[in-house]
């Protein structure tokens, strides 16, 4: 009977020890999965697409700003600006998104597109669950580049998880002003909702440009905050330079 209860013992044992070797392992390869990288057509077919209608809803100053004429002519830039990965910048992206993903996983497979600077003046954002990249972004060194996975993986987080996005609005007291198509001169960007929305102390935050012919994307007058996703994406992709840079240092 004691030889029963003592092989009883050790199956038991031996279970919870295969249980935490399994919990283990899939906590690595939760912040181990590979990355998509889209390919040229991938992204052609997106931006041709315009599923969540970012160049279509472009005002007349947005597509001037881009120094096109219509909404269909800036769409056919952007989808010409389309580039394949090379296995190097697909080399530094994972060992980036790693560290990155272990400071901030938002729970959602990393998808990248590739972009020439005709499409947004190469800046870094993100559309539905996509995050683009410029060749110029991904030359960044180390360091900076993880900060900017970390921002934009915060934007694509902030597009499906209401609830933690909810939470911040609350506690920070930013509150819905208005529609931003209210605002005739207010700049796009894919990376926000709908709306305008006022700080704790009744200030609006937005961007708009300084003249009904604007030289470029960030030709807006001087403001301090353009959103509250924005001040969010930023805060925490900058608690990583100051608090945990050190912790990756040598990976």
């Amino acid at each position: 009977m004691n030889n029963y209860i003592l092989i009883g013992i050790l199956l038991f044992l031996l279970l919870i020890i295969i249980i935490i070797f399994f919990i283990k392992n899939n906590k690595i390869e939760k912040f181990s999965e590979p990355n998509i990288y889209l390919s040229d057509e991938e992204t052609i077919k997106f931006l041709d697409a315009d599923e969540d209608k970012y160049i279509q809803n472009m005002s007349p100053y947005d597509i001037y700003a881009r120094k096109c004429s219509s909404i269909q002519q800036y769409k056919l830039k952007a989808m010409n600006s389309s580039l394949n990965f090379n296995d190097e910048q697909k080399s530094k992206l994972d060992k980036c998104s790693i560290i990155a993903r272990n400071f901030f996983d938002n729970k959602y497979e990393w998808k990248f597109s590739l972009v020439g600077e005709d499409y947004e003046e190469g800046f870094p954002h993100t559309r539905k669950d996509i995050i683009f990249l410029s060749p110029k972004i991904i030359n960044y060194d180390d360091s900076e580049l993880i900060k900017l996975l970390i921002h934009e993986s915060v934007h694509i987080s902030q597009r499906y998880d209401k609830v933690t996005l909810n939470e911040y609005l609350n506690k920070h007291k930013y509150v819905i002003s208005r529609r931003r198509d209210t605002e005739p001169m207010i700049r796009a960007n894919p990376d926000l909702d709908e709306f305008i929305y006022m700080d704790e102390n009744g200030i609006e935050m937005v961007y708009k440009y300084r003249s009904i012919t604007p030289n470029g994307i960030n030709d807006i007058i001087p403001s301090k905050n353009e959103h509250p996703f924005e001040v969010m994406a930023y805060e925490i992709a900058e608690d990583y330079i100051k608090d945990k840079l050190s912790k990756y240092k040598y990976i």
